[in-house]
């Protein structure tokens, strides 16, 4: 039986949702933190990063290490022969910059699925099977949004830094350098995404991979394709010869003009964008306003069957539309 929702009770729920999306965003960032910490001072002291196992690009195994760390090791190794395409998983964990298992990811998922069964059973007094469905459902979208956000803001960040590391390797290379060294360089001098990514490049070519194997590795991680034409260019001068000064100060004023572009598509789409937000918007405003004029009027629509299911066909139909208008504003370059 559905419950007679209060204002208070129904102001709570609200509260509690909220809560939850907070502890998954804020939950991948302040709780993995320390690990984040750890692994720094470890790759300062050490030298280089941590060693993980990746395939290359050909195929072949590298000679590093698969380390399994932390406190559930057995969970974890569980995890990665069960989960499916749980390789593709973990590369995207591995862009967001935190050092996330797997153990943890399935550990935030199952709490936030838990806590949205709660809030949802409470909040439209659904049975416990609906609630359980409705918050796993929850608890596998939020977290991957949450992991999606945090991986596109490196990877972005990555993206703004690239052609200018380009710069630094032309600079080298004209100066006579060794394009291994001038990989050195940068993973040296530049701090955030790039230089974290160029510090695995130079670990990988220190202990005997060729300087394109590096690179892929690194490509099939990150999965940019800004990234794919600086190993394309490196590997291809490799086989082939060719003057490596010229393409890498071509393809650093080829991403400079990609990051213009976007940023014009940026420009000109932000009107809109900003519609996009004010008609999706209006429905959960008005909500709130007949809430607050009249609570008893508008609690029906959460406590009757009908309301229910009226107000799934409603947010199905605000999801929809919002995804349509973002795929309507979002431009490939």
């Amino acid at each position: 039986m559905p419950l007679n929702m209060t204002p208070e009770v129904l102001a709570g729920a609200i509260f509690m949702m909220a809560l939850a999306i907070s502890l998954s965003i804020g939950g991948l960032v302040v709780l993995l933190g320390d690990d984040k910490v750890r692994k720094r001072r470890l790759a300062r002291a050490a030298g280089l990063p941590t060693m993980v196992h990746t395939v290359s690009r050909t195929g072949r195994g590298t000679l590093r290490r698969d380390q399994v760390e932390g406190r559930f090791k057995r969970v974890e190794l569980t995890l990665r022969r069960l989960l499916p395409s749980q390789a593709a998983l973990r590369a995207r964990l591995e862009r967001t910059g935190y050092t996330i298992s797997l153990t943890r990811y399935f550990v935030l998922c199952v709490l936030t699925a838990l806590f949205a069964a709660g809030v949802v059973m409470v909040m439209f007094g659904l049975s416990p099977p609906v609630a359980l469905m409705v918050g796993g459902g929850l608890g596998w979208l939020i977290p991957r949004m949450v992991v999606g956000y945090l991986a596109g803001r490196r990877m972005g960040q990555f993206l703004q830094e690239l052609p200018d590391a380009i710069d630094v390797i032309v600079r080298g290379l004209k100066s006579g350098m060794p394009v291994t060294e001038m990989i050195g360089t940068v993973a040296k001098d530049f701090e955030g995404p790039v230089g974290e990514e160029f510090r695995r490049v130079a670990a990988s070519i220190h202990i005997g991979n060729p300087i394109d194997e590096a690179l892929w590795e690194t490509a099939a991680r990150i999965d940019l394709p800004e990234f794919n034409f600086l190993a394309i260019s490196i590997g291809v001068q490799r086989e082939t010869g060719g003057n490596l000064t010229e393409t890498l100060r071509n393809l650093s004023d080829l991403l400079r003009k990609r990051q213009q572009m976007r940023l014009k598509v940026k420009a000109l789409s932000s009107e809109a964008r900003a519609s996009a937000y004010i008609v999706g918007s209006l429905p959960l405003i008005m909500l709130a306003l007949i809430y607050a004029l009249n609570p008893e009027y508008i609690t029906k629509l959460f406590v009757d069957p009908r309301g229910q299911m009226m107000l799934g066909a409603a947010f199905l139909s605000q999801g929809l539309g919002a995804a349509v208008m973002a795929k309507m504003v979002k431009f490939k370059i």
